[in-house]
């Protein structure tokens, strides 16, 4: 019954979405084809997988495995960096004095603006994609892992310190669990930013094999709504799971003693 109740809201919102888009699709002006009939802009729900055949189906079959694979190892390299780096500007003031406003520029620098630049030093290819991709979550998993660590209470490092309890000691019991809900929310707000990062790579890189970006933009350009509108399907539900992956592991974790973890 609680599942029930809590399944109406996003079920009546999926309704009125529905309405929506049938209402959009089948009142733009010249969004079928005269001569065939076909969707042009944006085809109606049930017509979204008309043009689906097997050799589309394998080449985003192909592409969902070259953006997984380029958001995990992005967000895994920004992970490493971006904790490493946050515990170390908790460690030491000037260093998160001197490298902070340098953070916050990258971070609200556009990443369109930073895309000659990236052309110039690794070139418009693979390596390009995974950059982007760790740029974009590289942010959120510093500032989580630099609040984290300086939010752990004075009043615990001081009996840590009355037991004479070392830096190590002091790490791996104190401050480690005390910091790990902040950085699990770092790495789930980053999560889902991986998949964008991948995908905005695509659009500007056209070397290397293409991910769901670029097969997105090969189906706009040839006139396959149905097609371009099931890849960004896809693209949204990647990102849904590796957003859900964390938010698992962060109640999985840190639930128990943190209650609900938002």
């Amino acid at each position: 019954m609680r599942f029930l109740r809590a399944a109406v809201g996003p079920f009546v919102v999926l309704l009125i979405v529905l309405a929506g888009w049938y209402g959009l699709a089948y009142g733009l002006d010249n969004n079928f084809s005269p001569a065939s009939g076909k969707p042009l802009i944006l085809p109606p729900p049930h017509r979204l997988f008309e043009d689906l055949g097997p050799e589309i189906r394998a080449r985003m079959l192909t592409a969902v495995g070259i953006t997984t694979r380029t958001s995990v190892a992005g967000l895994a390299i920004s992970s490493v960096l971006g904790i490493v780096l946050g515990f170390a500007m908790s460690r030491r003031r000037w260093l998160e004095r001197s490298l902070w406003p340098w953070l916050i520029a990258l971070q609200v620098t556009p990443i369109v603006a930073l895309i000659p630049l990236i052309i110039r030093l690794v070139g418009a290819n693979d390596a390009a994609r995974l950059l982007v991709t760790v740029l974009i979550t590289f942010f959120p998993i510093v500032s989580s892992t630099l609040f984290g660590f300086r939010s752990v209470s004075p009043h615990l490092h001081d009996l840590f310190s009355v037991h004479r309890a070392g830096p190590v000691r002091t790490l791996l019991l104190l401050e480690l669990p005390a910091a790990r809900p902040s950085i699990l929310n770092g790495l789930r707000t980053s999560a889902g930013l991986a998949v964008i990062g991948a995908i905005v790579g695509d659009f500007f890189f056209s070397r290397g094999d293409p991910g769901l970006g670029k097969l997105i933009q090969f189906f706009f350009l040839n006139n396959l709504a149905g097609p371009m509108f099931v890849s960004a399907f896809i693209a949204s539900t990647l990102g849904f799971a590796f957003f859900a992956v964390f938010e698992m592991v962060t109640r999985r974790t840190v639930g128990r003693w943190y209650g609900d973890v938002r």
